[in-house]
């Protein structure tokens, strides 16, 4: 009779135990949204895919920058807002705006606990104010998450007041391709030409 009551109570408070590891180590594959990254992705708009973004042509004056006492753990840049985009739901993926001479695009992922997965400028850069020369800085990003980045390239041969002379145009399309996987990894081709 003593055995089994010892038996018993062993099982009992193994099962215990058992019990309090299970609540303070949770199954869950999905870590919890904290608080200070859900106000830095809160300052993001939710904008529907297909996106496409001319670096050098659309109006981004009314965009703001990221505030900087939200953002710092997660982002060191003082970029602009753009917005985030619907993933699988296993992670985040939000665009920013780099100012230079165009504004360039970039990509980030994060884990929902705001662990950053990856960051990569969407763009080839390059463009500027030339004299016989034309640039147009492109990125677009479909339904399905696929990447393409190019920049329109038109060169001539000018006069002496920089008018372009006929039948000297050149034309080249720099590009990378790629894609945003259902890790939150962004693939990217190198930069190809045609």
């Amino acid at each position: 009779m003593r055995k089994t009551i010892i038996l018993i109570g062993i099982i009992l408070f193994t099962s215990c135990k058992t019990e309090n590891k299970k609540s303070e180590n949770p199954s869950s594959g999905i870590p919890q949204v904290n608080d200070q990254f859900q106000n830095f992705i809160d300052q993001f708009p939710e904008i529907n895919l297909p996106i496409r973004i001319k670096g050098c042509e659309d109006d981004f004056r009314p965009l703001k920058e990221l505030k900087k006492e939200i953002s710092s753990p997660y982002e060191k840049e003082p970029y602009y807002i753009f917005g985030k985009i619907q993933t699988n739901g296993s992670y985040i993926a939000t665009i920013t705006l780099g100012a230079a001479d165009c504004f360039l695009p970039i990509l980030t992922t994060y884990k929902l606990n705001g662990e950053r997965i990856d960051s990569k400028t969407i763009a080839i850069g390059g463009c500027g104010q030339e004299p016989c020369f034309e640039c147009e800085e492109l990125m677009k990003i479909d339904k399905s998450l696929n990447l393409y980045t190019a920049n329109n390239l038109k060169y001539f041969d000018c006069d002496e007041d920089y008018e372009e002379i006929k039948g000297t145009e050149k034309k080249e399309t720099i590009y990378k391709s790629g894609k945003l996987t259902v890790n939150g990894i962004i693939e990217l081709t190198e930069e190809l030409k045609k």
